[in-house]
């Protein structure tokens, strides 16, 4: 549920950013070739930074999946050691 509220956090943050800088950008004094040059550098900045975001995100997702995998591994290997043992008993 946290993951979900810090993306969809980041992901309304970035986006209200690059709508102000960019129209902040397009109603400044400067010549349109320049305005685009720096809203392009801007679009290419923010892919950055959702890029690492995503990765980050991808991160805290996988560690517990990786967590929970190795402790069902385990677990399965103590339940048929004490199967095994109760079947020798038998």
């Amino acid at each position: 549920m946290k993951a979900v509220k810090f993306i969809t956090s980041a992901l309304f943050l970035t986006a209200a950013g690059a709508a102000g800088v960019a129209v902040g950008m397009l109603f400044a004094p400067q010549k349109g070739s320049r305005t685009r040059r720096k809203i392009s550098e801007l679009n290419h900045d923010y892919n950055d930074y959702l890029s690492d975001r995503f990765d980050e995100f991808v991160d805290f997702v996988s560690h517990p999946l990786e967590n929970a995998k190795e402790e069902t591994q385990r677990l399965a290997k103590k339940t048929k050691a004490k199967t095994n043992k109760i079947a020798a008993k038998v």
